[in-house]
C-alpha cells in the first residue's frame, strides 16, 4: 500500500471487546469516612477525560503514519504535535496512556531521526478497519486538521469513542449498522448522551446516517445505519439495504378460482 494512500488500516478486536471503556471521563474519589471503605458515586473527571480524548487522538495519528505492512511507525515528537495540533507535554502523557493499554510498544533504542512505535495488533487475523486519513487532514498536509476539531469537551470525548466505534463496526459496503445499546456497551458513552455525539459527528462531516424506521416489522431496519465520510461510499437504496423476506413469509394473492371456491363453501354453510 504506498505511503500516500487515502486511508489507513486501524486494529479493531480491542474495540470489538470493549477497549474503549478503558479510556474515561470520570472517577470515583474515597470519602472522608475512609476507614468504612465508602466511596462517593462516579462524577466527572475533566483531567482525565481530557488525557483519554488525547490519547485517542494520537492513537489515531500514529495509525495513521505507521507502515502498512508492518505497523510500525517512525515519528519524532515534533511531527506528533503538528499531527495531531497537540503540545508536546500532551503528546507524551497521551504516548504513556496509550502504551499502558497495551496498544503500542515502544522501542527501547533511541534513534537520532525519531523514535520507533510499534502499532499492536497491526496483522491480527481477527481483521482490521478502515481510517479515512486523508479525509482527517482536509487538504493540510501537515495537519489533521478534522482531529483538531474534537476540543476538550464532554461531547467531543464522547464523540470520538462513538466515531472509532463506526470505523471497527464497517461492513463491506462502508456501513456500520449498530444501535444504541451496543454503541454503550463497546464505548462506555452513556445511552443518553449518544444522540448529541452522533449529531456531533456528522456536523463535523466525518459521518452521515440514517435513522432507524423504528414500525417497521424487520429488526434490520430499526436500527441506525452510519456511513463513515472520507472513502467515497453512497449509500445503497433501501431495497437494496433491506434483507430479503422469507420465502414462507411471501404472501400471494389467490387465484380468481381459489375465491370462487371460497364463497361457494361459505354460502353452503360450511358443508
Amino acid at each position: 500500500m504506498a505511503a500516500n494512500s487515502g486511508w489507513a488500516k486501524l486494529p479493531i478486536r480491542w474495540i470489538h471487546e470493549a477497549g474503549l471503556v478503558d479510556f474515561r471521563g470520570r472517577s470515583t474519589k474515597p470519602s472522608s469516612q475512609s476507614f468504612l471503605h465508602l466511596w462517593q458515586p462516579e462524577a466527572d473527571d475533566a483531567q482525565l477525560r481530557n488525557e483519554s480524548l488525547a490519547a485517542l487522538k494520537l492513537y489515531l495519528v500514529l495509525c495513521c503514519r505507521a507502515d502498512f505492512s508492518t505497523g510500525m511507525a517512525k515519528v519524532t515528537y515534533t511531527e506528533l504535535c503538528k499531527l495531531g495540533v497537540m503540545s508536546r507535554a500532551v503528546v507524551a502523557r497521551s504516548l504513556l496512556r496509550v502504551e499502558k493499554a497495551g496498544l503500542i510498544r515502544r522501542e527501547t533504542r533511541a534513534l537520532k531521526s525519531g523514535s520507533l512505535i510499534q502499532i499492536e495488533n497491526w496483522n491480527d487475523a481477527y481483521g482490521w478497519g478502515k481510517i479515512p486519513k486523508l479525509w482527517l487532514y482536509d487538504g493540510n498536509h501537515g495537519r489533521m486538521l478534522l482531529l483538531s476539531e474534537f476540543n476538550f469537551t464532554q461531547l467531543s470525548f464522547h464523540a470520538m469513542k462513538i466515531y472509532l466505534a463506526i470505523l471497527a463496526f464497517r461492513d463491506r459496503r462502508g456501513i456500520a449498522t449498530i444501535s444504541y445499546d451496543r454503541l454503550t456497551a463497546c464505548t462506555g458513552v452513556p445511552r443518553h448522551h449518544i444522540a448529541d455525539a452522533v449529531t456531533r459527528l456528522y456536523d463535523m462531516e466525518l459521518i452521515s446516517f440514517r435513522p432507524g424506521e423504528f414500525h417497521s416489522e424487520h429488526q434490520f431496519d430499526r436500527t441506525n445505519r452510519y456511513l463513515v465520510r472520507g472513502f467515497g461510499t453512497r449509500w445503497p437504496s433501501l431495497d437494496e439495504e433491506r434483507p430479503a423476506a422469507r420465502s414462507a413469509a411471501v404472501r400471494q394473492r389467490p387465484s380468481q378460482r381459489d375465491v370462487a371456491t371460497s364463497l361457494a363453501f361459505v354460502k353452503s354453510g360450511g358443508t
